[in-house]
């Protein structure tokens, strides 16, 4: 028992570290800036396309969706099953809604960080890589036409998660993956409440893909 409370522990931590690690914020540096002082403010993907344009904003979903995808993967290897990607998927979970705790609260920024969508997509594809993809595509269309890159955000991770939370009711899996999952969706959420607001506002900022991009001053 006691070695099962470590596993899942140490999965835990290490998937709470690497949740701090914020890729606009290592890259915005690169870039002499910083991604929390330009545009909303928020060191995520969204912002980064905003301020930096489409390469940088690819590179940082890139790097913040590896991010999500590495303790899910780490955390269904140790956990479950003997060292297996077996069929018990506890650990990837676990270290799914830590990753993102640790994105969203990260110790290392005094605990503001992103919002975790971009680690939710990579969370996505490991949970449903082909329903993640579907997803992408139609959050990509959505966010070319309409420019809104909140509601582009919860269009692409909801399909894959609902799609998982009905195959785990349907076919009696674990509760505390249910559990889990919900509470990762719920806390994506929370971190996304200004935006709502914002969207009732009429306020929320645009995202536009295509088209000249303006360059923001440097400090």
């Amino acid at each position: 028992m006691w070695y099962t409370v470590i596993k899942f522990a140490a999965v835990s931590v290490i998937a709470y570290l690497l949740g701090n690690f914020n890729s606009a914020i290592f890259i915005s540096k690169l870039k002499r800036n910083d991604i929390r002082k330009l545009g909303s403010g928020n060191p995520g993907t969204m912002n980064m396309f905003r301020n930096f344009g489409k390469l940088i904003g690819v590179l940082t979903l890139i790097l913040d969706a590896l991010k999500g995808a590495v303790p899910c993967l780490i955390g269904w290897f140790v956990c479950g099953e003997p060292w297996s990607f077996g069929a018990d998927k506890i650990g990837l979970y676990v270290g799914a809604l830590c990753v993102i705790v640790g994105h969203i609260f990260p110790v290392f920024y005094k605990f503001h960080g992103g919002k975790g969508i971009a680690s939710s997509v990579g969370v996505c594809l490991v949970i449903n890589w082909w329903a993640t993809l579907i997803s992408f595509t139609v959050g990509a269309l959505f966010l070319i036409f309409f420019h809104i890159g909140s509601i582009t955000s919860f269009i692409i991770i909801s399909f894959p998660i609902a799609l998982n939370v009905f195959s785990l009711s349907a076919t009696g899996g674990n509760t505390a993956c249910l559990v889990l999952l919900f509470a990762l969706f719920c806390l994506t959420l929370f971190a996304h409440r200004k935006n709502v607001l914002k969207l009732y506002g009429g306020n929320e900022g645009r995202v536009i893909l295509f088209g000249k991009h303006k360059k923001r001053k440097t400090n």
